[in-house]
């Protein structure tokens, strides 16, 4: 039999010991809401259908996430970029809600929000699996009884269509605003080379980022990656430019350095490349004529679109099993995602 009594504050509380089950205990603002819980609760239990819900009604999403930010991103390869995230995350109100009382509603407003701003479904997907992550590790390893709501909602749909490439215009303006230092001490001397390595060597931001000098073979001009993401390692051959972006300002090339070969972070090159990409277009609109200027140039340019073309690039000098060991693609299909050249290109080829 519960015990009901008037706390304090006025509210009324029930309490339920029944062998064979946790202590529950709520409170509520009338004695008849605080009566008929544990006639519900108490009925649960006589059936064997009871779940103990006090975890997931008194844990945060915040504290959730602090703890998975924590013990569990650290151990992810793209800590870094997930970190990022999870701190906006903190700071939006969503992460008020308990694990008992984020619904499938509160799933669909949030997705729909991240939309409406303007975020890509691939940024929007990657939110939401954060969130379904955390909900799953709670249920699995903190013994935190609650459901996924992630699970029950339709996810944006990803469209693979992209064939951005990088024109010459678009890349002489960009190395021009990359070697601009009018930026004082927020001017990133690194990312020039970094950009003219990516388009190189067709390397990951992520694989960029982790190269250390130990990995780097001067001689055979060779860069080995030990953490790729699909977990094997592969040697990605290094043509003359791509030595170049090693070498320091006396023109040698660092043998004996150690450690990053890069040492910036993924949020301080994405933040830099975007600012780059930005000059890049005032510096075109400053030397074109209003009538002859391109509305599409250096519009809508990643970092990641660097990686297609670089395979676009490749593709002319390589067979297609042999790129597929320089890129690090699994298969032939994902391969053609990022492959797309030029029809000009592929007419000189023609008789």
């Amino acid at each position: 039999m519960a015990t009901i009594r008037q706390i304090p504050s006025s509210w009324w509380q029930g309490i339920i010991r029944k062998k064979g089950f946790p202590e529950q205990s709520k409170t509520f603002a009338t004695n008849d809401e605080c009566k008929k819980w544990a006639i519900d609760v108490e009925a649960q239990m006589n059936r064997g259908i009871f779940s103990d819900l006090s975890e997931a009604e008194s844990l945060t999403l915040a504290e959730g996430l602090k703890r998975y930010l924590k013990e569990i991103t650290p151990r992810k390869k793209g800590f870094e970029m997930e970190t990022i995230r999870i701190n906006v995350l903190l700071r939006h109100k969503l992460t008020n809600k308990t694990f008992a009382t984020f619904k499938r509603a509160d799933a669909v407003k949030y997705r729909d929000e991240l939309l409406r701003a303007g975020k890509s479904p691939s940024t929007v997907n990657k939110e939401l699996s954060i969130i379904s992550h955390l909900f799953e590790i709670a249920n699995k390893e903190w013994s935190v009884n609650c459901t996924n709501p992630i699970k029950q909602i339709a996810k944006p749909k990803i469209s693979n269509s992209r064939t951005r490439r990088l024109s010459d215009v678009e890349f002489n303006y960009l190395q021009l605003a990359l070697k601009d230092e009018s930026g004082g001490t927020r001017t990133n001397k690194l990312i020039h080379d970094i950009v003219v390595f990516a388009i190189e060597t067709a390397m990951r931001q992520a694989e960029i980022l982790s190269l250390t000098w130990a990995d780097i073979n001067i001689d055979k001009r060779v860069a080995t990656l030990k953490d790729t993401k699909n977990g094997t390692s592969r040697a990605v051959p290094l043509s003359t430019i791509a030595i170049g972006a090693l070498k320091d300002e006396s023109d040698k090339v660092v043998k004996l350095k150690r450690g990053k070969v890069f040492g910036t972070t993924a949020s301080a090159l994405k933040q830099s490349y975007r600012r780059a990409v930005k000059r890049a277009r005032v510096y075109y609109e400053a030397e074109t004529n209003e009538d002859d200027r391109d509305d599409n140039v250096l519009i809508d340019l990643t970092f990641h679109d660097l990686r297609h073309e670089a395979t676009s690039r490749l593709a002319n000098t390589f067979a297609l099993h042999e790129l597929m060991k320089i890129t690090g693609h699994s298969d032939s299909k994902m391969l053609a995602r990022y492959y797309h050249p030029r029809a000009e290109d592929l007419a000189k080829r023609l008789a």
